[in-house]
This record gives structure tokens, C-alpha cells and sequence, in this order.
């Protein structure tokens, strides 16, 4: 997962979103808002990042199958049973 994807840093907006709108009315000093908000970046970056670690990447499906070749039975016949 990478640092500053849209996904983390949304995401860390959101957890910080309290803070960041007390900095942005003046009730909070807003470095102390941006510093939250930077803390909510790691948190949330490390956490995705156990997450994905843990669930796996998305699977790739198989790559289509070839057609036999023309004139050629393909391997496709049945095993003769003895």
C-alpha cells in the first residue's frame, strides 16, 4: 500500500476529520490539526497495510485457453481403459 495513495490519505482525513474542522474554525491551533491529521496518515497506512498482508492481492483469473491446432485432435481423446 503505498503512503500517499487517495485511499490512505482519505481515509486519515476522515479519522481526523474532528481536528482538522476544530483547526480550520479556530478552536484548535492548526498545526496541532495538520500534525493529527499527519499521525492519521501513518495509522491508517500501517493498518491498511496489515490488512493487506493479511487478506492477499486480488486474484489474477488463468489466461484463456488456446484452440487446438487445425487437423489435430488437440490431446483431447480419452485415455484407452486396459
Amino acid at each position: 500500500m503505498r503512503l500517499a495513495s487517495g485511499t490512505v490519505l482519505g481515509l486519515a482525513a476522515l479519522v481526523s476529520s474532528p481536528a482538522l474542522w476544530r483547526g480550520l474554525n479556530g478552536e484548535l491551533a492548526l498545526d496541532i490539526a495538520l500534525t493529527r491529521y499527519l499521525v492519521a496518515v501513518g495509522i491508517v497506512w500501517a493498518a491498511l497495510s496489515v490488512l493487506v498482508a493479511l487478506v492477499g492481492d486480488v486474484p489474477v483469473p488463468p489466461a484463456e485457453q488456446t484452440p487446438p491446432a487445425p487437423g489435430g485432435d488437440g490431446g483431447s481423446a480419452p485415455e484407452p481403459r486396459l
